[in-house]
């Protein structure tokens, strides 16, 4: 019996973002409309997006893939295709504001410093940058130095 559902591939997965592709389906509009209104009535689903054309189905989710999946093909709308197979799932990375201005700053000062422009451009933007990421203790940037 689940052997005749749409088979769904998992593209890419992460914590609470996974893209499906049901390739079997791909421009089949009327298929993928149902599938994002039976997906959408899955508790912990936040959001479904299709684009037929590409056979792909986005869904944010605040619920466990596997229970998605599950619920999707108890509603018998798809079905994975290897269920074995768990996705590797993409870490989702912080990214520090002062670490990514002080990495900045100190690209500027080594291309000033090709120019020529030591003092004060290269300087200067080589200090704040290591301010920003740390290298400077407290003291050293309330007094300017030792």
């Amino acid at each position: 019996m689940a052997e005749s559902l749409p088979i769904a591939e998992i593209a890419h997965a992460m914590r609470g973002r996974t893209r499906l592709r049901i390739a079997g389906r791909r421009g089949d509009a009327v298929f993928f409309a149902s599938v994002a209104t039976g997906l959408s009535t899955i508790a912990g689903v936040r959001k479904v997006l299709v684009r037929p054309l590409t056979a792909s189905v986005l869904i944010q989710h605040d619920r466990s893939l596997e229970r998605i999946i599950a619920a999707a093909q108890e509603a018998r709308l798809f079905r994975l295709a290897n269920p074995s197979t768990t996705p590797r799932l993409i870490k989702a990375y912080k990214i520090d504001p002062k670490m990514v201005v002080g990495l900045v700053l100190g690209g500027l000062a080594i291309w000033r410093l090709t120019e020529g422009k030591i003092l004060p451009h290269a300087v200067t933007l080589a200090w704040y940058a290591a301010n920003l990421a740390g290298l400077l203790s407290d003291h050293d940037v309330a007094d300017g130095h030792e």
